[in-house]
């Protein structure tokens, strides 16, 4: 595995226009960790404010998007009025909406709310060449992930039907551990029968997650490895113990080419919340 690059801060704009046509140009959101009370906090910071300054600076820098993903933590509380907001603020973008669960998720309530167009929780989607598998990585009663046998059968099968087509495979988790000791005790556990699926499968040409609130760029075996920034708020990398870094929130872009080249960065927003409690040791 490459050493990772923590570099890919903002957005060319190169890569975004004049594109050969089958590219998909794709945001990923993650952690957005909304409530059912628009005005709550968590950490300080309310988090469907937040989610709104990143939106609207995507929209501002990056131009019109073919697809969004949202890759878990979407609502804190579980609540059917955080899914609820969720749903009535994606939908704004004008684009398909494609969300997966994260640790603090609650599966069922969120695929009641967010049913059908145009922000949907589906387990696959196909687009020109492409195959987007989203995986459903929470563990009950844990911080952890782990793939159920469902989902590595679900993994193993869209890959296997569609050998001709690039596949961007997506998670909540992470897979590999990131430099920070204590998230890292809550990657997903059974790593090895996910790569023993990826391995056999030469088409995956991505792995993309959130969990981490903090930017990840790596590669395994050629694959890029993408960990993203939260929505909200980030965790202070390469740290041992939990921390809140001096650093605002934001999303990832994503061109997925016709040939199985991907391209990605990171956008930000200019400054973080003065409203961020940074001495919190937990939440």
């Amino acid at each position: 595995m490459t050493k990772p690059d923590n570099t890919l801060r903002s957005p060319l704009i190169e890569d975004l226009v004049g594109l050969p046509a089958g590219s998909l140009r794709v945001l990923q959101l993650t952690d957005t960790h909304l409530f059912a009370d628009p005005e709550e906090r968590l950490l300080g910071i309310n988090t469907l404010e937040s989610l709104n300054l990143v939106l609207e600076c995507a929209s501002r820098t990056l131009g019109p998007m073919d697809l969004a993903l949202v890759t878990g933590d979407l609502v804190h509380d579980t609540s059917a009025a955080g899914y609820s907001c969720l749903h009535q603020r994606l939908a704004t973008l004008g684009i398909p909406v494609y969300c997966l669960p994260g640790n603090h998720d609650e599966p069922a309530i969120m695929a009641k709310w967010l049913e059908g167009n145009p922000v949907s929780a589906p387990a696959l989607v196909e687009q020109n060449n492409w195959l987007i598998v989203l995986l459903d990585s929470k563990l009950p009663g844990s911080e952890g992930g782990h793939l159920d046998e469902t989902q590595l059968a679900h993994l193993e099968s869209c890959l296997a039907a569609h050998p001709a087509k690039h596949a961007l495979v997506c998670l909540h988790h992470q897979p590999v551990s990131v430099g920070s000791t204590w998230i890292d005790t809550m990657e997903l556990d059974n790593a090895d029968e996910f790569f023993t699926i990826i391995d056999r499968h030469p088409q995956v040409r991505g792995i993309l997650w959130g969990h981490i609130h903090q930017t990840y760029d790596s590669k395994r075996n050629g694959v890029p490895l993408m960990g993203t920034l939260s929505t909200c708020f980030q965790f202070t990398p390469r740290e041992e113990g939990f921390g809140i870094a001096k650093e605002p929130p934001g999303c990832r872009w994503l061109v997925l080419l016709p040939d199985g080249t991907i391209k990605t960065g990171i956008l930000q927003i200019d400054s973080m919340s003065d409203t961020i409690d940074l001495s919190s040791t937990g939440y």
